[in-house]
């Protein structure tokens, strides 16, 4: 009786996490009202604009925002005006909801996470800031960010269908395209190329919808990141943000992120490149055919995901759901160190707190020294990431065995 119990009660914790974030939905508790189905309400109207032929980026909205992304983005949310008003921030988060919970558990399995502690780390993603506020707002970054992943994952075995979703994830979003630099990497190039043909045929169906608004979007509107937001904004979680929160000028800060950012995708390729050298066995992370496995595959999109958010000039925290992400991976990884899983916790924290909530409450130079903890945790988390690679922590490989033969 006992033993058939199990395997539902460790579905407990999940279902605890949901109940919670239904609450909070439900009540308003942490958000602001305006916030409620606040980005869903842009997509909705880039939709509308599309089919009724007017510029996408011309409407402003109440609180001075436009519609921010791509035009091949208000395609895809044209679906959303058959949804009334009143529901479709609801079928929305439901529908983040499930992609959450089908595409996490699938994740965090080929990452080498144990069956029964899965539910659990998707408890923690589920209550963490990044999937709170995509709830509250309607937002489609968690989809985009699990394109992203997802996608990676598939490189070695499906690079067909794992380039049509990071293909995808880089049209809506732009900065998801950073996956490319995979390519640099012969293992990878195969997905690259395949990424690279997903996003360009979605992106030309952006310009045949609406060919006034593609070029002014790309020619234009795309590098004036400033119509979004400035970067000493305190939500802002970016590395522009954390140079700006450091008293760093608006300008100045913009380019040291971009820079700095430049610098990390270099070192990331570069430790891609070691560790898919030749080797006398299909181990850190390849198949025998030297394609990347799933788990590395994971490890890979998270880092791309993170770095993505890192070097935009403005990343709000819905944006960053691969920082509670990555640290589950981390944490739940086969024959992880007791260090990288005591690092993996330290920097997961932020994520779970409101801690920039309490630095724009709090203000002044305590507050800006508090927004500065997300931009650094997302900087341990790719160190974690990059460094802590197969041979180190036992990444599954794609014929499912797990390596676990580590490097002190």
């Amino acid at each position: 009786m006992r033993r058939a119990a199990a395997p539902v009660l460790r579905w407990a914790p999940l279902a605890a996490a949901l109940a919670w974030s239904a609450l909070l939905l439900a009540t308003g508790a942490g958000a602001e009202g305006w916030q409620r189905g606040y980005d869903l309400a842009v997509y909705r109207h880039g939709a509308a604009d599309l089919l009724a032929g007017r510029d996408l980026y011309a409407r402003v909205t109440e609180r001075g925002h436009y519609f921010v992304y791509p035009p091949v983005a208000a395609v895809l949310f044209a679906p959303l005006l058959l949804v009334p008003v009143g529901a479709g921030l609801l079928l929305w988060d439901a529908v983040l909801v499930l992609v959450l919970v089908a595409a996490g558990y699938r994740l965090l399995r080929a990452a080498g996470a144990p069956p029964a502690l899965v539910p659990a780390a998707l408890a923690v993603v589920v209550v963490s800031d990044p999937f709170r506020e995509a709830l509250v707002l309607g937002q489609v970054s968690p989809l985009v960010v699990l394109a992203l992943v997802g996608g990676a994952s598939l490189a070695g075995r499906a690079p067909g269908t794992g380039g049509a979703l990071a293909g995808a994830a880089a049209a809506v979003k732009v900065t998801p395209a950073l996956v490319l630099v995979l390519g640099a990497v012969r293992p990878w190039r195969r997905f690259a190329v395949r990424v690279l043909v997903a996003g360009a045929v979605l992106t030309a169906a952006g310009a045949l919808a609406a060919p006034a608004s593609w070029r002014s979007y790309f020619l234009d509107l795309l590098w004036r990141s400033g119509r979004v937001a400035p970067p000493g904004t305190t939500s802002n979680n970016s590395l522009a943000g954390a140079f700006a929160h450091a008293g760093v000028p608006a300008g100045a800060a913009s380019v040291a992120g971009v820079v700095l950012g430049a610098v990390l995708v270099v070192a990331a390729v570069v430790a891609l490149r070691r560790g898919a050298g030749p080797h006398p066995s299909p181990g850190r992370g390849r198949s025998p055919g030297g394609d990347p496995a799933p788990g590395e595959g994971v490890r890979w999109g998270l880092v791309v995901s993170l770095l993505s958010c890192l070097v935009s000039p403005v990343t709000w925290s819905h944006h960053v759901l691969a920082a509670p992400l990555a640290a589950v991976v981390l944490l739940l990884a086969p024959a992880g160190t007791r260090a990288v899983r005591a690092a993996a916790a330290v920097a997961l924290v932020p994520w779970l707190l409101p801690v920039l909530q309490w630095a724009a409450a709090l203000g002044g130079a305590g507050g800006a020294l508090l927004a500065q903890v997300r931009p650094l945790s997302a900087l341990v988390l790719v160190g974690l990431l990059v460094l802590s690679g197969p041979a180190r922590h036992g990444w599954v490989t794609s014929g499912g065995r797990r390596l676990t033969m580590r490097i002190n």
